[in-house]
């Protein structure tokens, strides 16, 4: 591989087209196309990643076996019921403390009353003199070696010498519980979700197919309309009807008189759904290409 830096100006690459578009370079914006491997299969659960037999959707557009959907909602609000009882009882220790401070300071308040009530109160100039004298016999005490600092202060001192004491960290075992949301959310769109929400979809099966996923069931999933296999296309669904198809069929057959071509029905714009390829930690979300970024090093 030559290297033309002499012959390029400022700061460009050094390589040539073939050169840079080489892998060899690794530099530059790398590609790959993403194996069908790496990719949820249509017609699988978002959360149990296996073939769907009794469908719902989400209003986002996720696709979701029924009994899957249905425990996930009973697990979060159990969490969510946890979440709420832990912060009322916050809230309710919040306002105990405060109705203790409260009855601390009208104490202290009563106690500087009744000293002042029952004693000589004396003149701000002779309580001046009396502190200046206090101040001068303790810096004649220091001076002669004697300890002067009593136990408040000593810790005052502690205080601003010694940061790792948790005085310097008062809050820092008190964990605060947050507000809780209302309802359990979605686990990809992270909006509320509530189980009415979930419509019931339903996803043709080519029965003439003869592939075979994991399990080993046949698992090919086909549009209502066009009997063509989904993949990766875009697709639609009228939770009106149930019926699942192509965008491209939707398109052709349907968006024009609003009328599911399959079983005659009219339906509105708040029932169709477009269907979201989800993701996981194994799968990809439908795009078909990974990049990644190397700087240029010249």
């Amino acid at each position: 591989m030559v290297r033309r830096k002499s012959q390029k100006q400022n700061n460009h690459n050094p390589f040539t087209h073939q050169e840079a578009r080489s892998t060899l370079t690794h530099y530059g914006t790398q590609s790959v196309r993403v194996g069908s491997d790496s990719q949820l299969p249509f017609g699988h659960c978002a959360l149990s990643l296996t073939p769907i037999m009794d469908a719902v959707v989400s209003p986002s557009g996720t696709l979701y076996e029924r009994e899957a959907a249905v425990s996930y909602l009973m697990r979060e609000m159990e969490k969510l019921r946890v979440w709420r009882e832990a912060y009322e009882q916050q809230c309710k220790n919040d306002a105990k403390e405060q109705a203790q401070l409260e009855q601390k300071s009208l104490s202290e308040k009563v106690q500087n009353f009744e000293a002042k009530e029952g004693g000589v109160v004396m003149s701000g100039t002779e309580t001046s003199h009396v502190n200046k004298h206090g101040e001068a016999r303790k810096e004649k005490l220091k001076k002669e070696g004697f300890e002067v600092l009593d136990k408040e202060e000593k810790q005052n001192v502690l205080k601003r010498t010694s940061y790792w004491l948790s005085d310097w960290t008062p809050d820092a075992g008190k964990k605060r519980v947050e507000v809780p949301p209302k309802r359990a959310s979605s686990p990809f769109s992270g909006r509320e979700l509530r189980l009415k929400d979930l419509k019931s979809v339903t996803l043709k099966r080519d029965s003439d197919s003869t592939e075979k996923n994991a399990v080993g069931t046949d698992v090919v999933f086909v549009c209502a309309v066009s009997n063509k296999r989904l993949t990766t296309q875009p697709c639609v669904a009228i939770t009106k009807t149930g019926s699942v198809m192509l965008k491209s069929s939707f398109d052709e057959f349907a968006k024009k008189d609003m009328v599911c071509p399959v079983t005659g029905s009219k339906f509105k714009d708040k029932d169709v759904v477009e269907l979201k390829k989800c993701a996981t930690g194994y799968a990809s979300s439908g795009k078909v290409e990974a990049e990644v970024y190397r700087p240029t090093m010249v």
